[in-house]
């Protein structure tokens, strides 16, 4: 079966099976579009934005978009994405989504699916994601992630629900040995607050990539940065 019929599949499944869904729509600017630390609009920033229908039974089916370069004729990423979380106790759960990764008019056929179940419970969350066929190489990746958010403080002036971020992931696998820069982990610690409509975020991002591997520069640019994001939900 193809990748991406799986996922709407599954969320054709989703919808099927109960009445009530909230529909929304987020739009988001940021100053590099780094995916697990590594840039894919070459250091420069990017336009993103997403559908999203949340189902009361706990399913919940999407697609979200980003410009991308990678120094070549990839210009756009579209993904499309389904899943079930499910509560198990107040603030604790387990989510599984299935994120079908497209990018279209590029000539390479870099498709491929990802799995990515995870874990959360209070202010932590951890993840796991495994892609059978990374970037439609035919090898696998694995990654593996921590995150913390914090909030420390709910209002300050014009701001509310500053939250302390803190996230540190790897990225492992055949894909990693095979085709790039081998094993890393990427960083990062930052701060989040909500103005109004918009909700913000500077985050200062790190990896630990060899320095033979480095790259300040351009496509698929690795270095450290300073990330800053502005995104904003509208509810139907």
């Amino acid at each position: 079966m193809n990748a991406r019929l799986f996922v709407l599949l599954t969320a054709l499944l989703a919808m099927s099976g109960v009445q009530a869904a909230d529909f929304s729509v987020t739009g988001t600017v940021t100053s590099d579009y780094r995916y697990r630390g590594i840039s894919q609009t070459a250091g420069d920033w990017a336009l993103q934005g997403s559908f999203d229908l949340a189902f009361d039974s706990g399913f919940y089916a999407g697609a979200w978009a980003s410009n991308v370069d990678f120094g070549d004729d990839a210009d756009i990423e579209i993904d499309y994405y389904a899943g079930y979380t499910w509560e198990f106790n107040e603030g604790a759960g387990f989510d599984l989504m299935l994120n079908y990764y497209t990018y279209p008019g590029y000539s390479e056929d870099a498709d491929y699916l990802e799995i990515i179940p995870s874990l959360y419970f209070g202010n932590f969350t951890l993840l796991y994601a495994y892609a059978p066929d990374y970037f439609n190489t035919g090898d696998s990746a694995n990654y593996l992630s921590g995150d913390y958010a914090w909030e420390f403080a709910e209002s300050l002036g014009v701001l509310e629900g500053l939250t302390l971020d803190a996230h540190a992931g790897w990225s492992f696998g055949d894909y990693w040995d095979e085709w790039d820069i081998g094993d890393y982990g990427d960083f990062s610690v930052g701060v989040s607050a909500s103005w109004g409509w918009a909700d913000l975020s500077l985050a200062y991002l790190f990896n630990s990539v060899d320095s033979a591997e480095e790259l300040s520069s351009g496509a698929f640019q690795n270095d450290d940065t300073l990330l800053f994001t502005l995104s904003s939900t509208y509810d139907f």
